[in-house]
């Protein structure tokens, strides 16, 4: 295995694990969809920008399960001799990988996970960007108390290591907030092979709190939502929240009307001006799709973005593409406030520091968005950038 392997003539090769099918392969299937809109765009239009090398791109299907995304990644690394693992989904297989991806010292790029294992150790060559859940419930504490006025918080969390993540970010942000007596009020763990969620509702009457964390992806958080709606809660009074995991408008035709009014985090840059248009005629011009994005195509598209922005630093400050000179490059992003030159917010990777778990923090920044008529909006009009995102730290 070579540091240089994966660049063979002006070809770049890259590799992705993700599921395809299976449950989760919607996620995967609109991930894959998003890169390679990129990658296409790139090598018809950008490639100059590094030597005119292009980009070959692999995903394999994992299905979800972590001895799968084991073998995928081994086969990626050694078999296929991928420069960089780009885009993957899902905390299990990331974090079944993450010692051999460490051990090998390949580039690694994007993960769709906000598991803390990502950046806390950092590891030199692992470079997260989607916010860690860690962030989000420091996000939604922030913004329970300073944009809603509530005080008394009850969290639903999903039983696993994501749902450790946010709890974890709950807990570390309420000291800040003690003068304004915010509070989590209960606590209550769901899981994957729950199908009545009505003893959930009837605590979050009992309770009456003025916001509800539902930390639960996918069909948990409607399952959640759906009981409470049930229960004949009122979400203009108690405010309902959710992860930025469920923010692809497909919970709308899952859960209709029901799904009116719940904020969802976000962390995309809302994409407006000349940045958008040019988005939105490369999606049209190369995607294959008649429709438009969804969060999971740009989730995607940030990743193929991202690794693609490490590779013009590496041409500019190098001149030459290795995993060294690629890992260097990747490390200037924290200069002039962080990277926001994409659909990523001020990302703002550092040298390398095993003792500070901040060189390798993904992104800090979250916003919200608020269902409204089976759709979503802004939870507030901001004139920048600035005035909408709400920092982690």
């Amino acid at each position: 295995m070579s540091a240089d392997q994966g660049i063979e003539g002006n070809t770049i090769k890259i590799g992705s694990f993700l599921p395809l099918s299976g449950a989760l392969g919607g996620i995967g299937s609109g991930l894959k969809v998003g890169m390679e809109t990129y990658i296409k765009y790139f090598n018809a239009e950008l490639s100059g920008e590094v030597g005119g090398k292009k980009i070959d791109s692999i995903f394999l299907d994992d299905q979800f399960v972590p001895e799968k995304s084991y073998q995928a990644v081994k086969k990626l690394v050694e078999s296929d001799k991928v420069f960089a693992l780009v885009g993957a989904v899902g905390t299990p297989g990331i974090s079944a990988s993450m010692d051999y991806i460490v051990q090998k010292g390949i580039p690694f790029v994007y993960q769709g996970s906000g598991a803390p294992v990502l950046y806390a150790p950092p590891k030199r060559n692992v470079f997260p960007v989607q916010p860690s859940y860690i962030f989000e419930g420091r996000v939604m504490v922030k913004f329970i108390a300073d944009h809603l006025n509530g005080k008394k918080i009850f969290v639903v969390y999903q039983n696993d290591e994501a749902g450790e993540g946010v709890r974890e970010g709950i807990k570390e942000i309420l000291p800040d907030y003690k003068r304004k007596n915010v509070t989590v009020v209960k606590e209550v763990p769901v899981d994957r092979s729950m199908t009545d969620f009505s003893p959930v509702a009837t605590q979050i009457k009992q309770e009456q709190p003025d916001a509800v964390i539902v930390f639960a992806f996918g069909g948990l958080a409607v399952g959640v939502v759906k009981a409470a709606r049930e229960a004949g809660i009122d979400f203009q009074k108690i405010k309902f929240l959710t992860t930025y995991v469920n923010s692809d408008p497909i919970w709308f035709l899952m859960a209709g009307n029901m799904w009116n009014d719940i904020y969802c985090g976000a962390w995309a840059s809302p994409t407006t001006g000349d940045y958008y248009k040019n988005f939105m005629r490369v999606w049209k011009q190369y995607s294959g799709q008649k429709k438009d994005p969804s969060p999971y195509n740009i989730a995607g598209w940030i990743a193929a973005e991202t690794f693609v922005e490490g590779l013009k630093r590496t041409q500019k400050l190098f001149g030459s593409i290795t995993w060294n000179n690629f890992i260097k490059a990747m490390e200037t992003f924290n200069e002039k406030g962080g990277w926001s030159g994409g659909m990523a917010y001020k990302l703002a990777f550092k040298p390398f520091n095993a003792n500070d778990k901040t060189c390798r923090f993904p992104q800090e920044y979250l916003y919200f968005v608020v269902g409204v008529k089976k759709q979503y909006q802004l939870y507030k009009q901001a004139k920048t950038l600035e005035e909408l995102f709400i920092k982690a730290y």
